[in-house]
């Protein structure tokens, strides 16, 4: 008489195999989904189409109102479910353990309590959609209940074990559950459910198959969840930093003080905020105070310093007695009383119209081109100090000019000179100082515009690295 062994094990392996390249198959329906909705579609047409399956659902965790809802379902009514929902407090349906113990669970018969039984199932088999927890939970809520069975135990969750649940403060069973439901750290995301009143007998391989495609369908959908996260911050982000552009743009002048003969300034931050500012203020009914500075990197916390810059440079009662003596104090300030790990570079002048005296100091900053717009001739306004903010009782000094004639000054940030080509060439200073003498007869807006056009042409579209910064005036 002959073995039944061979064709027992090749029924076995043919079995095997046809459960492997169902769920693979169903893998890769669920790979090309662009989207946790479409995840679900794929896992509910992969489980029709592929596996046999007439009725399947996807339910997701409603932790408000502390049970199922179905997500993505097929084979029902639409009306049938709309209200459907299944509860997950401790006396609910089998189904309930699947989120909890992370396991799958086989309900049949479908007994009367439970929730499945209203949609005429008289059998179902559930698995939990899973996610990778990578803490443990009392490392989460930095719980010292050493008497908890999960604390530094081998059984890390807290909802997969029964006599857990004190550092919830938990009560009650459902306590403990809905704080779960809850907890950043909860490993579930919903139930597949597959209703198998019209099935055939769920065998090992079956489970093996389900299994693996809904582990893949887990990864996907955990992907997607913080893509969504991400991109949720990444607008919230966003939203603050064009609030704080707004902000920052508010802080520059809107409108500049009588005094000159002409004057033009431009700004462009190379992130939605930086650290660049320029200001013209009236000091008195003969001076008016010109300034550009520069904080070190650029980007919020560049901003947030140039902010408390201003302020300080704006309400300091030195600036009519010296450019010099304001700066030194407000080095002080900053030295004193923020720590922010950045200077900053800052020309700074007083413009005294009716004595046409023209008194500046430069803490760090790139030397200043002043043109005598008669003779072309052009002085640099180099640095007499360090720049502030990082060590206390600097020394700066102030130079006085005698501007005779008509002169035109124009004051930048190194965003300018240091824009680079894709050669990485620098602009320079020196085309900068062309272009004063070549432009003697632009206004001062279009002496900035046709510069800024420049760096740009020089540039060939690769873009600016820096904070753009420029005011001209003509004096």
């Amino acid at each position: 008489m002959e073995s039944d062994e061979p064709f027992g094990l090749t029924e076995t392996l043919r079995k095997q195999l046809l459960a492997y390249s169902t769920s693979s198959e169903i893998g890769k329906i669920t790979a090309q989904a662009q989207n946790i909705e479409e995840v679900f579609n794929g896992l509910c047409l992969g489980f029709r189409d592929l596996a046999g399956y007439e009725k399947i659902m996807i339910l997701g965790i409603d932790t408000e109102r502390f049970c199922l809802k179905p997500l993505q379902s097929l084979g029902f009514d639409e009306e049938i479910l709309k209200d459907f929902h299944a509860e997950i407090d401790f006396m609910a349906g089998e189904y309930a353990d699947a989120i909890f113990c992370n396991k799958h669970i086989l309900a049949d018969p479908v007994q009367e309590y439970d929730a499945f039984s209203m949609l005429g199932s008289k059998s179902y088999i559930v698995f939990p959609l899973l996610k990778r927890v990578i803490d443990e939970c009392w490392k989460t809520k930095d719980c010292k209940k050493t008497t908890c069975p999960c604390y530094e135990s081998e059984n890390l969750y807290c909802w997969t074990n029964l006599d857990a649940g004190l550092a919830t403060k938990a009560t009650s069973e459902n306590e403990k559950r809905r704080s779960c439901v809850k907890c950043t750290q909860f490993k579930c995301e919903g139930l597949l459910w597959l209703d198998l009143t019209d099935h055939e007998p769920i065998t090992g391989e079956d489970t093996a198959m389900i299994y693996a495609a809904v582990a893949h369908a887990g990864l996907l959908i955990e992907t997607f969840r913080a893509y969504e996260e991400l991109q949720k911050a990444h607008c919230l982000l966003k939203s603050d930093l064009q609030q704080a552009r707004v902000i920052q743009q508010q802080l520059l002048p809107s409108s500049f003080p009588d005094g000159f003969v002409d004057i033009f300034a431009e700004y462009k931050a190379n992130l939605e905020v930086g650290g660049d500012y320029y200001d013209c203020f009236e000091l008195s009914n003969d001076a008016v105070g010109i300034v550009i500075a520069d904080v070190s990197g650029h980007g919020t916390a560049a901003a947030m310093l140039m902010s408390m810059f201003k302020i300080m440079l704006k309400s300091s009662p030195l600036n009519v007695v010296s450019p010099a003596e304001t700066l030194k104090n407000i080095n002080n300030t900053l030295v004193s009383e923020v720590d922010s790990g950045k200077f900053i570079t800052v020309f700074y002048a007083i413009w005294k119209k009716n004595t046409r005296e023209f008194i500046y100091t430069n803490a760090g900053h790139n030397p200043m081109p002043i043109m005598n717009k008669k003779t072309k001739e052009i002085e640099l306004l180099k640095s007499t100090g360090l720049f502030i903010g990082v060590m206390p009782n600097i020394t700066v000094k102030d130079t006085t000019l005698k501007l005779d004639d008509e002169y035109r000054l124009n004051i930048y940030t190194d965003g300018i000179n240091e824009a680079m080509n894709s050669e990485k060439d620098q602009f320079t200073h020196k085309r900068i100082y062309d272009f004063m003498q070549s432009s003697i007869d632009k206004t001062c807006k279009d002496f900035v515009q046709t510069l800024l056009k420049d760096v740009e042409v020089f540039c060939a579209g690769k873009d600016l690295v820096d904070d753009v910064t420029i005011l001209v005036c003509d004096l």
